[in-house]
């Protein structure tokens, strides 16, 4: 069933409000973690359960934690979102967009999204950062659907040219370099999950031009754009799509990566953090 995006409008804007009351205001960024990908350390951190927050559905998935944190990074206020929602926990599309939706609302103007995802093109290795300059959405559903409420924004969101922010993505570029880290880019397959991909489904997303697939983002993306906030996403390789290590889980690999490699990407997002402007807007 569709959603009713006057309700959520309702319910973001009260958890906005919440937010606002607890002191989660005027940061110039959200940053969003990836499966196992370590959150970056904050000064003067505040912290809040999702479960805490009114609206905001529990975080289910391995390696994603579902605690919001506010503090100074680089010098400047952020909100980190230290895990995510996903369609395959059985969430409806728009429960997984609530949570950006309300930082949103609390007038955040930026969105620095990573995920872990699998290696579709044949030159990416685990451990690699990948910026996303497009994506392909194979969930299924659009998280938009439903019932407009024009104070998100438009119905008919534009993603091509504005979704993958130019301005956010010169910034990735110049700190991936600073810190000699390689910052590939490409496009990012979204697939509804759980069940990982098979070599023929790899095969396929090439075809497609997919160079990275996961299971999340995208929705996030959408709903980021259509309330006008300018969007980075990072990508990392946990594992070559379709390959999985013998006698391992892809969950507990992918996991593991995160905390053995990821960091990288969240030196890149502290990076551009330091380069942001110090205002929100």
């Amino acid at each position: 069933m569709n959603a009713d995006h006057r309700q959520e409008y309702d319910l973001a804007s009260a958890a906005a409000e919440r937010l606002r009351k607890e002191g989660f205001g005027g940061a110039v960024a959200v940053l969003q973690t990836g499966s196992g990908i370590p959150a970056p350390e904050l000064e003067d951190r505040r912290t809040l359960a999702w479960s805490d927050i009114d609206g905001f559905p529990n975080a289910t998935a391995p390696g994603h934690r579902g605690a919001l944190h506010h503090g100074t990074l680089r010098g400047r206020p952020v909100i980190v979102l230290e895990g995510r929602l996903h369609l395959y926990e059985g969430h409806a599309p728009a429960h997984v967009i609530r949570p950006i939706r309300a930082i949103g609302l609390l007038g955040v103007r930026r969105a620095l999204l990573s995920n872990a995802a699998g290696g579709v093109r044949g030159d990416l290795r685990a451990g690699d950062v990948l910026r996303v300059t497009d994506h392909l959405n194979l969930q299924g559903v659009d998280a938009l659907a439903g019932t407009h409420d024009p104070r998100f924004g438009d119905r008919f969101v534009v993603v091509a040219g504005r979704a993958h922010c130019a301005r956010l993505a010169a910034l990735a570029e110049e700190s991936a370099a600073s810190l000699g880290v390689p910052l590939p880019h490409g496009v990012y397959a979204a697939v509804h999950g759980p069940t990982f991909e098979t070599a023929a489904q790899v095969r396929m997303l090439r075809t497609l031009g997919a160079d990275v697939v996961g299971m999340s983002t995208v929705p996030e993306v959408a709903a980021a754009t259509q309330l006008g906030m300018s969007v980075l996403v990072l990508s990392f390789v946990a594992n070559p799509a379709g390959v999985v290590e013998e006698g391992a889980s892809a969950e507990v690999e992918v996991l593991e990566m995160g905390r053995t490699r990821g960091g990288n990407v969240t030196r890149i997002l502290e990076e551009v953090v330091a380069r942001l402007p110090e205002t929100s807007a």
